[in-house]
């Protein structure tokens, strides 16, 4: 077996990739495992014996490192890469689906909390395929995370040992924010590419009939994701209150200062989809989440859940020196992409701002003057980026029909002064996919099967 010194380096080695993830070191890792599973003989205890009690976190910690370090070598559409280009990526997959494996077989694996991450990584590694199949793939995969996570919580008890407890926390906020992306990114494809995909000349991956289904699928999934991501910030907070946050990730911690942005990000951008989808829902003749009785009093909760979220992204977050940490700018386009979404859906809305990185985000009401400020940065070209500074995500780009038919309908309800298509024509810019053929006529089909979306029967 690895000793505990050498587990930590190849660790650390791989985290600061100065180590490649070698098919040899999956096999170690394999071997390993099995040999921590011959301590299984016997009577059953809940705690290990204490000959793997220190390996089990570390290989946990292991497992995560290694998959992580593939995850970042698998891109969008994989499956539809060129033969040369798919090689290196199967084989990655192939690598993270070893180490998934290994960390299903580990015993007393409620030690090796991280190794959760392995699965977490297999769900965005099935998320990237971009088909059904992979979307419907990645959400058990979520779902098997969040229950093994629950049972592990449940076997150590509230009054489990600290360092397992703050792991628990810990990771909860990394599957969450895999749950809210996997969730986030199945939107945007299907909202985004609807035309593309229902027009293709074969196999498609929807046809108008399917409609309905991906819309109320969409949502559904959307509300779990954004409810795991409300949990998981709380979880967040606890760890800053009871242990504070780390500056350097190690054997013992994960969470950094920066912990709260990129799951608040995602799961507000979940709870903006939910908003806009919930028109279409509310037509289909479907109930709301969350105990609400009707789909204004549900829009409003999303609203309030919203505007808590969006405060932990805006929390202060100190370097190790004491230094500000900044928003970098992905997360600065991202804060830019959810006030533009909040302020076509919900115009006129109120959402103060402490950031200060542009007078944009300054403009506490969400009306015209705020859209053409945050349309106005979003297209700005960037020197570092070499184009624009974003796109304005599935806001600028949706073609589902019932899609544009909810924006529509969210916009005149709140008495909006100027039209969403309008908006869409002159900020082409922000299109995701702008640069495609045909891509402006397609949005305008769009635009006109939406002026019937409402008026269909229902199937």
């Amino acid at each position: 077996m690895m000793s505990p010194e050498r587990i930590r380096e190849l660790c650390r080695l791989i985290r600061e990739r100065r180590a490649e993830v070698a098919d040899g070191l999956l096999s170690e890792i394999e071997d390993d495992v099995t040999q921590y599973r011959t301590y299984l003989t016997g009577e059953q205890t809940r705690t290990p014996p204490e000959k793997i009690g220190e390996v089990l976190p570390l290989m946990g910690w292991l497992l995560l490192e290694v998959s992580l370090a593939r995850l970042w070598d698998v891109p969008a559409d994989w499956e539809n890469l060129p033969a040369e280009k798919r090689s290196e990526v199967d084989h990655a997959v192939e690598q993270i689906q070893r180490a998934t494996n290994a960390a299903r077989r580990l015993p007393w694996p409620h030690y090796a909390v991280r190794a959760l991450g392995t699965i977490r990584c297999a769900a965005l590694v099935a998320s990237k395929r971009d088909t059904e199949f992979g979307y419907d793939d990645a959400w058990i995969l979520h779902q098997e995370a969040r229950l093994k996570h629950q049972s592990f919580a449940d076997t150590h008890g509230s009054a489990g040992a600290e360092r397992y407890l703050r792991d628990l926390d810990e990771m909860l906020l990394q599957l969450a924010l895999a749950e809210t992306g996997t969730s986030c990114r199945t939107a945007e494809r299907v909202v985004g590419r609807w035309i593309e995909g229902k027009e293709q000349d074969r196999d498609r991956p929807w046809t108008e009939a399917d409609g309905p289904r991906w819309t109320s699928q969409m949502f559904r999934r959307l509300s779990d994701a954004a409810d795991l991501g409300d949990r998981a910030l709380r979880a967040a907070e606890q760890v800053e209150e009871r242990w504070g946050f780390t500056h350097h990730v190690d054997e013992e911690r994960m969470a950094l200062p920066t912990s709260y942005r990129l799951p608040a990000i995602m799961t507000g951008r979940a709870l903006l989809l939910m908003y806009t989808l919930s028109p279409a829902m509310e037509h289909l003749g479907l109930f709301p989440t969350g105990g609400a009785k009707t789909w204004p009093e549900a829009r409003q909760s999303f609203l309030e859940r919203f505007r808590t979220v969006y405060g932990y992204i805006e929390r202060e977050a100190r370097r190790e020196n004491g230094d500000q940490w900044h928003l970098l700018l992905e997360h600065e386009r991202s804060v830019v992409q959810l006030r533009l979404h909040l302020a076509l859906i919900a115009p006129g809305t109120i959402l103060s701002s402490g950031l200060h990185f542009d007078p944009c985000v300054e403009l506490e009401v969400l009306d015209s003057e705020a859209v053409d400020a945050l349309s106005e940065w979003l297209g700005t070209y960037s020197k570092t980026r070499g184009q624009i500074r974003g796109d304005a995500n599935l806001i600028g780009c949706g073609t589902k029909p019932d899609f544009i038919a909810s924006v529509e309908r969210l916009r005149r309800t709140a008495g909006a002064e100027t039209d969403y298509r309008s908006w869409r024509r002159r900020w082409q810019i922000l299109d995701r996919y702008r640069d495609e053929k045909e891509r402006a006529n397609r949005v305008e089909r769009a635009f006109q099967e939406a002026d019937t979306a409402f008026q269909k029967p229902l199937i």
